[in-house]
């Protein structure tokens, strides 16, 4: 598809013209948002006017996109507002699925209010879709571009996202209530991924030369040619961060991208694209399909889409994999995540882990996939850190994220129902584990009764393999372990073990998830035991949730976690590539 501006909008390399560019944009919104993208069709005149030394983003160039970029003139906050259209983007045009169907997401802090009408997608939107990546590819135009391009646009999204810092922030915390903290986690997640990935792109994706083993050979490695179409598929815990990091990645790898983000993120996953969009990027090359289930499910599985990046559950990567057989599946999923505790601590010092681990276990209301699953100890240790979580439990407020400034706020559920809490709670105490802490779905209030609204759990007394019984969501019972099924629910598991190495045992042998684990201790020889046996991210003296900007997150590659890791520039952009062995010989 060849995209022509209506009005010519571009002056200096790498300059907007605002007058043309307002009007363009003023006529887009005019007819509904839908049709062609008006600052996609900008592209062929920017691309060809750029050069290494054009001008980034301008302040003003960005506040006269910021009725593009956001689809929305206030969001949703009552029954009677309208909710927020979710559009298709192929090709650098704006679309309805082909059958005409959408669905209604409504938020999660209050279920009377409609957030999102997201585009109810069908396998032949699919092909829509993978159609349009492919014309792209067939082209081998790919070829041509040149990195610094793409460093370019990938600093102008940062920029975006700086500037429009606050009305990100406010829209994170609209769509996915979180507190403030934790919006600003998955705010700069995202905006770093793109100063980081784009920043490092040079010295990540080099290839290797192999010092001369025969005279007239040489001998090279190149791990970074683009994977050919990409399918990117995000959760809705992050927002902003996962889909951020995994966009960008792809972005830079030179691969052509579609990004199918949670519909819980509809609104999210426009801006986020319309953003690359403004950022300069080929519209030929950036695509967004919304849908729902079954009815997109054969993007992930299509014989053309050469990488899927998945972040979820080990469910849905298991039926993706199913489908792509040997195909390339990038996954990276949640984790049963523990801590062990030393004897060795004194009472104040354990009250200050209780404090630290309460966080990981509460922060985000359960939400994160390094969120904590549960304690280990001896029982005296054990006996002492309850008290002193208790404590700590008791200074957070249950209310709805987005509507306080306060940190310590439990919200609400947003996976599973509030009373599968309850649920798994009772089949605990049924099964003759000790419930350390009282909980479950709570009722009685206007928030209460239009939200799923729970209070913590402790369980305590676990054993490694706890087998109970439980109704999930109404589904149905399910038998699973306590100790090793991981739930986005604020229900902490303490299990008291002898030793630091029965503790071993239960993290490598029984289970099965190994994203994060936290260790306390200040036993060097226990620190190095545990460096030689535990894949994924070891935290030592810290809490399971921490990350420090752009290590290299993700689980070990070989458990149920995942087999993933991103962050740091080569990790994140190999996933989109492919890897090259040469040899040249002298003729």
């Amino acid at each position: 598809m060849t995209i022509q501006a209506p009005t010519p909008a571009t002056t200096a390399p790498g300059r907007l013209d605002i007058a043309a560019l307002k009007s363009v944009i003023k006529a887009f919104n005019d007819q509904g948002q839908l049709g062609g993208d008006p600052v996609a069709a900008q592209y062929p005149a920017r691309r060809a006017s750029w050069s290494l030394f054009a001008g980034g983003l301008r302040d003003e160039d960005m506040e006269a996109m910021r009725s593009y970029i956001f689809p929305y003139t206030s969001l949703p906050s009552k029954p009677t507002d309208k909710p927020v259209p979710a559009y298709n983007l192929i090709n650098g045009e704006w679309k309805k699925p082909k059958g005409g169907k959408t669905g209604v997401i409504n938020a999660l802090w209050d279920d009377r209010v409609p957030l999102t009408e997201v585009a109810d997608s069908q396998p032949e939107d699919v092909e829509d879709v993978v159609g349009a990546a492919w014309d792209y590819w067939s082209t081998l135009e790919w070829a041509d571009e040149t990195v610094p391009y793409r460093k370019w646009v990938v600093n102008n999204w940062s920029r975006l996202m700086e500037y429009f810092c606050e009305d990100v922030m406010r829209e994170i915390r609209h769509v996915i209530p979180k507190t403030r903290v934790e919006a600003e986690k998955d705010f700069w997640e995202a905006k770093r991924a793109a100063d980081h990935i784009g920043g490092n792109a040079e010295k990540a994706m080099r290839g290797e030369l192999v010092p001369q083993m025969i005279a007239g050979h040489t001998y090279w490695k190149n791990g970074f040619l683009p994977a050919g179409i990409c399918a990117v598929i995000t959760p809705m815990n992050f927002i902003y961060g996962i889909p951020g990091i995994q966009i960008i990645g792809c972005y830079m790898s030179g691969s052509p991208l579609i990004f199918k983000g949670h519909p819980f993120g509809g609104i999210c996953n426009t801006v986020m694209m319309r953003m690359l969009l403004a950022a300069g990027a080929d519209p030929r090359t950036v695509h967004k399909l919304e849908g729902f289930g079954a009815g997109i499910s054969g993007l992930a599985t299509h014989q053309k889409v050469a990488v899927v990046s998945l972040t979820g559950s080990d469910k849905t990567a298991k039926i993706i994999a199913g489908g792509r057989g040997v195909r390339t599946l990038k996954f990276e999923g949640g984790g049963s995540n523990w801590a062990w505790i030393d004897d060795s601590f004194s009472d104040q010092e354990l009250k200050r882990i209780a404090i630290r681990l309460t966080y990981s276990k509460l922060g985000f209301s359960s939400h994160k996939c390094t969120t904590l699953h549960g304690i280990s100890a001896s029982k005296a240790t054990l006996d002492k850190v309850a008290r002193y979580l208790n404590e700590e439990m008791d200074t957070w407020s249950i209310q709805d994220p987005h509507t306080t400034e306060e940190t310590k706020v439990v919200g609400p559920n947003m996976v599973h129902k509030a009373q599968t809490v309850t649920n798994i709670q009772e089949a605990a105490r049924k099964a003759g584990y000790t419930i350390v802490r009282e909980g479950g779905k709570l009722s009685g209030n206007e928030y209460y009764d239009h939200a799923e609204v729970i209070a913590p759990v402790i369980i305590g007394d676990l054993k490694p393999v706890s087998t109970v019984k439980a109704d999930w969501d109404g589904k149905g019972e399910e038998e699973f372990n306590l100790t090793t099924t991981e739930y986005f629910m604020p229900i902490l598991g303490m299990m008291p073990l002898a030793t630091f190495e029965d503790f071993m045992r239960f993290a490598l042998l029984t289970n099965h998830h190994d994203l994060a684990c936290s260790l306390w201790t200040r036993d060097d020889v226990k620190i190095q035991r545990a460096r030689r046996l535990i894949g994924g991210m070891l935290k030592e003296n810290d809490g399971t949730d921490s990350a420090m900007d752009w290590e290299e997150f993700g689980a070990s590659g070989i458990g149920d976690s995942g087999n993933m890791g991103v962050g740091d520039a080569e990790t994140t952009v190999a996933i989109f590539s492919r890897r090259q062995k040469g040899r040249h010989v002298v003729f």
